[in-house]
C-alpha cells in the first residue's frame, strides 16, 4: 500500500515536471506593433485616392484591415494611458491631459505582464502615459535605440515603434516656414470636409499632412524590411494602427469619427495562421476599441489577462464576442476644462456634452499654430462662412446623434427629430451603462482630482471603486438633469447645494451655471457657494454669479482662486473662468508669479493677457 501510494507520487512529480517543461517550451509569437500619429483612416487601403501609402496597403492586402476600430479618446495622452493598463483612462482618473495621477499597483501595465510571461519587450520610445506611476522602467528597453534584437537567444519578443512625423506638429508651417519644403502632395485633388473652409492655407495644411503621411508610410516599410532582415518575419504578428484621429478643424480633440474611428489592421503570417482573425486581404466591419489591443497581445503570448482589463480579445484561440458598443471620451484637453462623453455601434453615435454652454472650438493655443485653422477663423469672423462652417464656434448641443453611415462626416444632427426618439433613448441608456460599467472619474472636477492624488491616502481608481464614497449612481442621473438648461430643475439644483458630497454640490452648482441668466432666483444660494469648501464649487458659483451680470465681483472671486490655488488644475480653473466670462482685462496688473501654478494656468494666464485673441505656442507642446 506504502508502495503504491510512492509509486503514484513519483509518477504524477514525473507528469508535472513534464507538464511545466512542456509549458516553457511552448513556442509563442513574436509581436511588433507599430502606431503611427494623428492620421487617421487617410491611407490608400481605405479608399483615399490621394494617399501614397504602399507599404501599408501591401501590409493590409495580406492581413485583416478593420473597419470599425475606434480610439476610446481623440488625444494621444488619453490614449496611451488607456492602452498601457488595458483600462478606459476614465476610470484611473488619467483623462485629462497630462494630469500625470497616480494608479494602483495592482494594475499592472501590459509590458510587465509579458515579461511576466517571458517576453523581451521593447518601446522604441513613446511612452506619454498619463501618469506619475512608473514610466521606461516597465520595459526591457525603452529608447530611440530599443529594439527587439538585442533579445537573448530564442526569446520571443513583443516591440513597439511610435512613428511621430506624422504629428500634428509637424505642418505647422506659419510657426516653422523654413523646416519643410514646398508640399509635394498636389493640391488639385483635395476635397475638404463640408464644414471646413476652403482656404488656401486649409489646402496647404492638407497637402503638409498628406506628405507627412507618405513618410510615415516609408517608415512603416523600413521597420518591416528590418523584420524580414533578421528572418523573423515569418515568426511574428505585426499589429498597425494611428493613436486616434486626424489633425485638422475638428477631428483631434473631438468625438466625432474624424478624431476617434482610426485605421487598424492585424497581420499574422502563415506559420500563426490559426490565429488569424480572418482570411488575408479582407476588410472586417467587426467593433474594437483601443482597450482591446492590450488583451490580445496578452493571450497572444500565452499570459494570464487579468480580470480588471475590460477589453475583448481580437485574435488567437481566446478570441472574444465583438462587443455591442464602445465608450469615447473626452476631457480638459490643452488648457480648456470640458467634458465630452459618447457611445457607438459603428454606425450609430452618440454624444452627450456635459457643459453645453462651452463653444466648440475653445481657442486652444497648440492646434491654432495650424495655418488653415487660423484662416478659417478668420473667414468666421469676417462673416464668410456658411451656416454649418459657422457651426464650429457657436455652443456644443446639449446631446447630438448621427447615422455615420448615411452621414459620414456628422453633421446632421438628429437627436431633435421625433422620428428617431427611440434610437436616441437606446443610445442614452447605452451611455449611462458603459459609465457606471467604468466607475467614470470625470464626475470628478478637475481640481478635486488634484487634491485626491495628493492628500486622500488612496488613488482615483480605488476612491470611484468605493460606491460610498463615489456613488456614481445618484451622481449620474444629477449630471444628467444639470446638462438639460431646464428651468424647471432650478429647485433641484439649488437642494443639491446643500449635499454633504462634494462631488453633487459641483454639479449641482454647475446646472445653475448652465442656466444662465435664468438661475435668478438661486442668487442667495450661488453667493452660499463661494464660501464653500470645494474651489471647484466656489469657481463654478463664480461663473454663475458672473452669467447674472456681477461680472466684476466673478473676476474678484476668481483671481483671488487663482492666488490661492496650490496646483496647476486649482489655478487653471479659475483663470479660464476669466476665459469664460470673456472678461480678459481683469488679468491686467496681475503678474504671472501670481496666478500661474503649472503648464495650463500658463497658457491661460498668456491668452488671457493677449486679450483673448489668437496666440501661438512652441511646437514640442
Amino acid at each position: 500500500m506504502i508502495h503504491r501510494f510512492f509509486q503514484g507520487l513519483v509518477i504524477l512529480s514525473l507528469c508535472l515536471l513534464f507538464s511545466c517543461s512542456q509549458t516553457e517550451n511552448k513556442e509563442t509569437p513574436n509581436i511588433l506593433w507599430i502606431t503611427s500619429e494623428d492620421n487617421g483612416k487617410f491611407l490608400g487601403c481605405y479608399g483615399d485616392e490621394i494617399a501614397a501609402t504602399p507599404n501599408l496597403d501591401a501590409l493590409a492586402g495580406q492581413g485583416v484591415r478593420y473597419t470599425s476600430c475606434f480610439a476610446n479618446a481623440p488625444v494621444c495622452a488619453l490614449v496611451r494611458s488607456s492602452w498601457i493598463l488595458g483600462v478606459p483612462a476614465v476610470s484611473t482618473g488619467t483623462h485629462n491631459m497630462r494630469s500625470h495621477y497616480r494608479v494602483p499597483e495592482a494594475l499592472k501595465p501590459y509590458p510587465v505582464l509579458l515579461k511576466e510571461a517571458g517576453y523581451y519587450v521593447t518601446n522604441n520610445s513613446k511612452t506619454d502615459y498619463n501618469t506619475s506611476s512608473f514610466g521606461k522602467e516597465i520595459w526591457d528597453e525603452c529608447s530611440g535605440e530599443a529594439h527587439y534584437r538585442n533579445r537573448a537567444e530564442g526569446q520571443p519578443f513583443f516591440a513597439v515603434f511610435n512613428i511621430g512625423v506624422s504629428h500634428e506638429g509637424q505642418i505647422f508651417e506659419r510657426f516653422y516656414p523654413d523646416k519643410y519644403p514646398p508640399p509635394s502632395t498636389p493640391a488639385g485633388g483635395i476635397q475638404v470636409p463640408p464644414y471646413q473652409v476652403k482656404t488656401p492655407e486649409t489646402i496647404r495644411d492638407w497637402q503638409r499632412m498628406y506628405d507627412r503621411i507618405h513618410d510615415m508610410d516609408a517608415e512603416v516599410g523600413r521597420l518591416l524590411n528590418e523584420l524580414k532582415e533578421a528572418g523573423e518575419a515569418e515568426n511574428t504578428i505585426i499589429f498597425y494602427c494611428s493613436d486616434h484621429g486626424g489633425i485638422t478643424l475638428r477631428s483631434k480633440r473631438f468625438l466625432f469619427d474624424s478624431g476617434t474611428r482610426v485605421p487598424f489592421i492585424i497581420y499574422v503570417p502563415e506559420k500563426w495562421k490559426h490565429m488569424m482573425p480572418g482570411e488575408p486581404g479582407t476588410a472586417s466591419d467587426r467593433l474594437c476599441q483601443f482597450i482591446d489591443m492590450p488583451v490580445t497581445f496578452l493571450s497572444l503570448a500565452g499570459a494570464d489577462v487579468p480580470q480588471h482589463m475590460p477589453g475583448k480579445i481580437l485574435a488567437g484561440p481566446g478570441r472574444d464576442p465583438a462587443p455591442e458598443s464602445v465608450l469615447l471620451f473626452s476631457g480638459r484637453f490643452d488648457e480648456a476644462p470640458d467634458m465630452s462623453r459618447a457611445v457607438t455601434d459603428g454606425r450609430w453615435k452618440y454624444i452627450r456634452n456635459y457643459e453645453p454652454d462651452r463653444p466648440f472650438f475653445q481657442m486652444l493655443s497648440y492646434p491654432l499654430n495650424q495655418s488653415g485653422q487660423v484662416s478659417q477663423y478668420e473667414e468666421y469672423m469676417a462673416g464668410r462662412t456658411n451656416e454649418l462652417q459657422s457651426a464650429q464656434y457657436g455652443l456644443q448641443p446639449p446631446e447630438l446623434l448621427f447615422d455615420t453611415r448615411a452621414d459620414p462626416h456628422e453633421i446632421s444632427n438628429l437627436a431633435g427629430d421625433p422620428g428617431y426618439s427611440e434610437r436616441l433613448d437606446r443610445m442614452r441608456n447605452l451611455l449611462d451603462r458603459h459609465l457606471m460599467e467604468v466607475r467614470d472619474a470625470g464626475f470628478i472636477a478637475e481640481p478635486m482630482l488634484a487634491r485626491l492624488d495628493r492628500d486622500s491616502g488612496t488613488t482615483i481608481y480605488d476612491f470611484c471603486q468605493d460606491l460610498n464614497r463615489y456613488p456614481l449612481e445618484e451622481i449620474l442621473p444629477f449630471a444628467g438633469t444639470a446638462g438639460l438648461q431646464d428651468a424647471s430643475n432650478l429647485a433641484t439644483m439649488v437642494s443639491g447645494l446643500n449635499q454633504e458630497n462634494p462631488v453633487i454640490r459641483y454639479w449641482a452648482v454647475l446646472g445653475l451655471r448652465l442656466l444662465g441668466d435664468r438661475a435668478a432666483p438661486a442668487e442667495e444660494e450661488l453667493r452660499g457657494a463661494l464660501k464653500d469648501p470645494a474651489e471647484e464649487v466656489r469657481i463654478t458659483a463664480a461663473l454663475a454669479l458672473g452669467n447674472l451680470g456681477f461680472r466684476e465681483e466673478a473676476a474678484i472671486v476668481l483671481l483671488a482662486e487663482a492666488r490661492r490655488a496650490d496646483n496647476d488644475a486649482w489655478a487653471n480653473w479659475a483663470l479660464d473662468g476669466l476665459r469664460y466670462l470673456e472678461i480678459p482685462d481683469a488679468i491686467r496688473g496681475v503678474s504671472e508669479d501670481e496666478v500661474v501654478k503649472g503648464n495650463y494656468s500658463k497658457r491661460t494666464y498668456d491668452h488671457l493677457k493677449g486679450g483673448g485673441t489668437i496666440r501661438l505656442m512652441p511646437e514640442n507642446e
